[in-house]
């Protein structure tokens, strides 16, 4: 079925008039007559009622009429969402991120994203740990993801957008909540609650590093799924931890974050496959650095 024919059928249908219709359509006509004799045809049953005085619609005509004026319009609409999909303005981008720690930078690339791509659909997943992402990188499961160095970067592309420093989550009552500042020295007798061990942390990796630097092995005792559950813990008098110093904005009630000189700040970057061919993607990634610089 020719798209030219469900063109003169239309024509002929909002006219009622095979002359006017020809003249629409910039023919004469006879073949226009005979382009509506072949698309009955090829539909099998009479779509207008003719006389000598006018021509009407037959029921079937009256609802082919309604699904050739979809298809003609969606003929129509096709090219221009082609180009649209190849500039990235419309589309889907699946964006995964590590967690309560990195709400805000999360919030501000939505929000620069929606501002400039408004046609873009940006799927966000629920929080996942670095290694678990990466996988879900790879595994084309997601777009990118908003997670915490160092993970394992082959084939893959790492934009670095912000550091934030480890700071001790105390109960209010601890014996070091008022200080300044402490050292990861002074932890070292105190019972830890940690993020899962066997999902991935990066921030469990770095705090285990930084403790055997400074002689010891942090004695993890409980391990929670996220910050706020953490901070909860922490707060009932269950422990200390350590948690990117962002996990302020959480506000647990009972919990004080003190800052921890001598521990490394932890890298957030967004992460993405170099061989993806997503435009939407390429339009979030050319957005990074009005990211990075208000961030």
């Amino acid at each position: 079925m020719e798209l030219r024919h469900l063109q003169a059928f239309v024509a002929v249908a909002e006219e009622l008039n095979f002359r006017r219709a020809a003249v629409r359509l910039h023919m004469s006509q006879p073949p226009l007559s005979q382009q509506i004799k072949r698309l009955e045809h090829e539909v099998g049953v009479a779509l207008l009622r003719r006389t000598t005085r006018q021509v009407a619609l037959t029921a079937a005509g009256e609802a082919f009429l309604r699904e050739a004026r979809k298809t003609l319009q969606s003929a129509e609409a096709a090219p221009r969402l082609a180009r649209q999909a190849a500039a990235g303005e419309i589309g889907v981008v699946r964006l995964g991120f590590s967690g309560q720690t990195s709400y805000r930078v999360m919030l501000l690339i939505v929000r620069k994203f929606r501002e400039r791509y408004p046609n873009v659909r940006f799927d966000i997943l629920s929080p996942l740990y670095g290694g678990e992402l990466v996988d879900q990188i790879n595994q084309h499961e997601v777009d990118a993801g908003l997670l915490r160095l160092p993970v394992p970067t082959e084939g893959l592309c790492v934009r670095e957008l912000e550091q934030h420093p480890l700071a001790a989550a105390l109960p209010e009552d601890h014996r070091l909540a008022r200080v300044q500042q402490l050292g990861l020295d002074d932890l070292r007798s105190e019972s830890f609650i940690s993020y899962p061990t066997n999902r991935g942390s990066v921030v469990n990796q770095l705090v285990q590093a930084a403790c055997l630097r400074h002689g010891y092995s942090p004695d993890f005792v409980q391990e929670a799924p996220d910050t706020h559950t953490i901070l909860s813990l922490v707060g009932a008098g269950s422990g200390v931890s350590l948690v990117p110093s962002t996990a302020a904005h959480l506000k647990v009630p009972g919990v004080v974050l003190v800052p921890v000189h001598d521990a490394p700040p932890i890298p957030l970057a967004l992460v993405w496959r170099a061989d993806d061919p997503n435009p939407a993607l390429a339009g979030l990634i050319g957005l990074l650095d009005e990211v990075a610089a208000e961030l």
